[in-house]
């Protein structure tokens, strides 16, 4: 058996100009897989109810047309601000009472009933637009 090897990956991070090196670079490098979308809901969703999946769906098609096999995440990793807005109290608070604030990576609480809700609906449009996406 041949390992197969991959990354996680960016593309809201970089250019669009940049995706097409880097996407050959990965090859090169050996990679056949890479993880996308996991940090990416405030780019998705910069706004409530305002979704922008066309700089996505170009990254897929960049990467999948260089080769590599995309794994799509949810975006439930890194809420955007305006969900912090509308759910104030979904953010961790430590042993001495002080409460995580925005900005950071996992800053919620796991099993708040606002942040559930909107991971669920988010996590549905995903898999509905890239559900049956070949590249995959």
């Amino acid at each position: 058996m041949i390992p197969k090897l991959g990354s996680c990956y960016y593309p809201e991070h970089w250019s669009e100009t940049q995706w097409e090196k880097d996407a050959k670079d990965m090859i090169e490098s050996g990679l056949t897989w890479v993880r996308i979308g996991e940090f990416a809901w405030s780019r998705l969703e910069p706004e409530e109810g305002a979704q922008n999946f066309k700089w996505l769906d170009q990254a897929i098609e960049v990467l999948g047309n260089a080769g590599l096999n995309v794994v799509m995440s949810t975006p439930t990793a890194a809420p955007p601000r305006w969900v912090v807005d509308k759910w104030p109290d979904m953010l961790l608070v430590d042993s001495d009472g002080r409460s995580r604030k925005f900005g950071s990576r996992r800053h919620y609480c796991f099993s708040h009933q606002g942040y559930l809700q909107e991971s669920s609906r988010i996590t549905r449009l995903v898999a509905e637009r890239y559900g049956k996406n070949s590249l995959y």
